[in-house]
């Protein structure tokens, strides 16, 4: 008989809707109920996320708000702006896969979290770019729920990674057997036929938890980053409903063997060569499929 689970949620103010669709998913699963959702207090209107989900949400117009993302990306984090302003220019063509999945809307308005009881914390700075969440937050989490999804705080470490009984689970965007750190770009610019994600229990090593399940999906030929996020996307609408039966099932989440090499997501913000490589064969990708 499958085990009952409670589950919790980690989420920003605004879920996109590929996290929507992944909680739903779970929702309807039998003998699993979302009883709990922590919203990330230190996410406010006028931060760098907001902004980005905002930019997303206005679609394929362009603005005043878009040139000072634009600029303010620049001062953040260095050349990744032209990344984002690339996939800007893929919405403008056509390319809306990303910009459909990321299409976002708050917290309180996700029909699956309306029996849930939702509380805002924010998260408390654990050195670095690591943060953990407050005391009594953790130990609420570890009574009223037996496993944490995670879609908002950031890198999580400390008691909340062992409160729930089964952990709290994170999704990384490539096999972390093959890819650690930035994922999916590193598979794209590497040429590979396919796209996968890795549903992981989260521990104190970056993309090197226990893995509770691994899902690919084949891409199209010659294939953008429009396809791939799509590929991404829609893998993690069905990995968390997928590991939760696992969960439920008793099979254990297994410590892989070996962990790809880490690259770190500074590439994509201060290496001009490999921002010019992605954009490059990006777009040499886009001229083929519109000369095809």
């Amino acid at each position: 008989m499958s085990e009952r689970l409670r589950v919790g949620v980690l989420a920003n103010p605004m879920l996109t809707r590929f996290e929507e669709e992944a909680l739903e998913n779970v929702a309807t699963l039998d003998g699993v109920t979302i009883d709990e959702v922590v919203v990330d207090g230190s996410v406010t209107e006028g931060s760098a996320l907001a902004a980005g989900a905002d930019a997303v949400n206005q679609g394929t117009s362009i603005s005043l708000a878009d040139l000072k993302l634009f600029v303010d990306v620049v001062r953040e984090s260095g050349l990744k702006a032209f990344i984002h302003g690339d996939e800007k220019l893929g919405w403008l063509l056509g390319e809306t896969e990303q910009m459909d999945w990321l299409q976002s809307r708050p917290v309180t308005e996700v029909d699956c979290l309306r029996e849930a009881s939702i509380r805002e914390c924010e998260p408390v700075s654990a050195g670095g770019a690591w943060n953990t969440l407050p005391d009594d937050v953790t130990s609420d989490l570890g009574d009223s729920c037996d496993v944490v999804i995670r879609f908002g705080f950031g890198l999580l470490k400390g008691p909340i990674l062992d409160a729930p009984e089964h952990g709290v689970l994170s999704v990384h965007t490539s096999d972390i057997r093959e890819y650690r750190g930035m994922g999916h770009k590193i598979s794209f610019v590497n040429d590979d036929p396919s796209a996968a994600i890795t549903l992981q229990q989260l521990s104190e090593e970056i993309d090197g938890g226990r893995i509770v399940t691994v899902m690919s999906r084949e891409l199209p030929p010659t294939p953008t980053l429009d396809d791939v996020w799509d590929a991404v996307y829609a893998l993690q609408t069905e990995i968390f409903a997928a590991g939760i039966e696992q969960l439920q099932a008793g099979d254990s989440p297994s410590q892989p063997d070996e962990l790809g090499p880490y690259y770190p997501h500074s590439l994509q913000q201060r290496n001009p060569r490999f921002v010019a490589r992605l954009l490059a064969k990006n777009n040499w990708r886009r001229l083929q499929k519109r000369l095809s």
